[in-house]
């Protein structure tokens, strides 16, 4: 097929766009900024997608579009960028491609619509109430009802996926990644937590604060693990892929996610153990996120599962910090402290 991809220069964008081509489809990828390193054989279009006319004709031969683009944000602050990036940026998408030759619509969705972090029932499933608390997570109601109005209208199958937590193993232990820094690294934990004004956490967080060598392992005050669903991008990206090559009709909603939560506390332990990093146990207030979810669906309608599991993870991690730390050192034979 000729698949258009949106967000194709991001992290899980050019992961789809890379597995589309190897299996032998057109590419056509569109995002507002370039690729560091374009993909061969895919044909970039950069630009805002709220800037494409109505039929583009550029898109005319499209057959399939995974829409991937988005913009993420919890400040309140950023209220009109996310709805115009996420939301108002869909309905500029799908009258692009009205007269084209799509027959399948992709969405990337997220646990954000129900919100994951305050589930009414365990493990969250696709019939979960949408009841947001965020712009970000309105944002993608909406584009949701976009795309399943696009369907009924223009007679696609349409397909919204529910991401889960998506994490790249290479960001797991880089204390400047935008997920992986305030989740492991205690020192780049502290801010949020004293802006949340968690004084007992900062309390223990603070001799940390310029340690970047330090990994927080995380527990609630009931005693409950902190726990979350991750799934690495490659598996998140495969299951992009079978999704644009499923043959479902009419309009689905699919979470998309790990077989198991992971704990996060556990988890970071043995990052540390074995990176040879330190540790500080925490311990958070209840109000901290712990929730499952479910993949059933995924399972059953794509014939999903994920490939990665949790050693792969860590020792992906690892692998990556160690190379990037021979990089700022000099070189691949350089040795760097830990």
């Amino acid at each position: 097929m000729r698949i258009a991809v949106t967000g194709a220069s991001g992290r899980v964008g050019r992961a789809v766009a890379a597995e589309l081509s190897s299996r032998g489809h057109d590419v056509v990828g569109l995002d507002l900024v370039p690729p560091r390193t374009p993909l061969d054989g895919v044909e970039y279009l950069v630009g805002d997608l709220s800037d494409l006319p109505i039929a583009d004709p550029r898109l005319a031969g499209v057959e399939a579009v995974a829409h991937l683009g988005a913009f993420m944000s919890w400040s309140p602050a950023d209220a009109e960028r996310i709805l115009s990036a996420n939301t108002d940026a869909t309905v500029h998408l799908v009258r692009a491609l009205e007269g084209s030759a799509v027959r399948r619509f992709v969405l990337a969705s997220t646990g954000e619509v129900y919100p994951e972090n305050a589930p009414q029932y365990q493990p969250l499933d696709e019939d979960h109430p949408r009841l947001p608390t965020t712009w970000y997570g309105l944002s993608k109601v909406l584009a949701e009802e976009v795309v399943a109005f696009a369907g009924r209208t223009l007679d696609w199958s349409t397909v919204v996926l529910r991401f889960s937590h998506t994490q790249d193993p290479a960001e797991l232990l880089d204390p400047d990644s935008f997920f992986s820094g305030p989740r492991f690294f205690a020192s780049r934990r502290l801010a949020r937590e004293r802006a949340a004004g968690h004084a007992a956490v900062v309390a223990a967080l603070e001799p940390f604060a310029d340690d970047d060598s330090t990994l927080l392992v995380a527990s609630r005050e009931d005693g409950a693990p902190v726990q979350m669903g991750i799934l690495g991008t490659p598996d998140l990206a495969h299951g992009v892929v079978l999704a644009l090559e499923a043959e479902t009709t009419g309009h689905e909603v699919i979470g998309l996610g790990p077989d198991e939560p992971l704990d996060l506390g556990a988890f970071a332990r043995d990052l540390a153990a074995a990176a040879g990093l330190g540790t500080v146990d925490v311990v958070l207030p209840v109000s901290a996120p712990s929730y499952t979810t479910s993949n059933a669906r995924a399972r059953e309608l794509l014939g999903f599962a994920p490939r990665l599991s949790r050693d792969d993870l860590i020792r992906l991690a690892v692998a990556a910090r160690t190379e990037r730390l021979a990089a700022a050192a000099g070189g691949p034979g350089a040795s760097a402290p830990s």
